[in-house]
């Protein structure tokens, strides 16, 4: 029992002088991939995102589902995008755009749909579609509201498709696009 004693000293004498020589010496770094660029090497912000663009998708805050067929995006009943404020409009104010569909199929199950914007939790404009198809909502931004660098666009529609059996997501409305537009 002794000598098994002595060998498992010994090895653990010989695992400390190993462990000692090999942290003395240059290593290689190990390399994290991320989806999102490092923080030194991502784009700066966007006052136009396309919802198919991969350079911008890290400013669509909450409420959008993956790009679908190569362009657009399904929302939930609620969603927000991060814009940058773009130059003048501070001084002059905005427009907000939100490019997307009605499905026939949201119209059919639940009739027309009201969206309503918000910019940084101020009320904007509510609009009310009744036909499917393409649409834009539009509304006015006061240069009040356009302070700092970026505001969050909010979207709030008065109902939604909620989840079911075939497809698990709450669905609203299918975005092409989003922008904050100076007068």
């Amino acid at each position: 029992m002794n000598q098994l004693t002595s060998k498992n000293r010994l090895a653990i004498v010989f695992v400390l002088a190993l462990s000692g020589a090999a942290c003395t010496g240059k290593h290689n770094s190990v390399t994290v991939q991320n989806e999102e660029p490092p923080a030194s090497t991502k784009p700066a912000l966007a006052s136009v995102i396309r919802m198919n663009d991969p350079q911008v998708s890290g400013q669509l805050v909450k409420g959008f589902y993956g790009v679908e067929g190569g362009s657009w995006r399904w929302t939930a009943g609620k969603f927000a995008a991060r814009l940058q404020i773009p130059p003048g409009a501070a001084q002059s104010g905005a427009t907000l755009n939100l490019n997307f569909s009605v499905p026939d199929a949201v119209l059919q199950k639940l009739g027309k749909i009201t969206i309503t914007g918000s910019i940084n939790g101020m009320s904007l404009t509510s609009s009310e579609f009744q036909k499917s198809g393409p649409a834009l909502y539009t509304a006015d931004v006061a240069p009040s509201l356009l302070t700092g660098d970026s505001v969050e666009a909010d979207f709030t529609l008065d109902k939604s498709i909620p989840p079911g059996a075939i497809d698990r997501r709450e669905l609203g409305v299918i975005a092409t696009s989003v922008a904050l537009i100076p007068k």
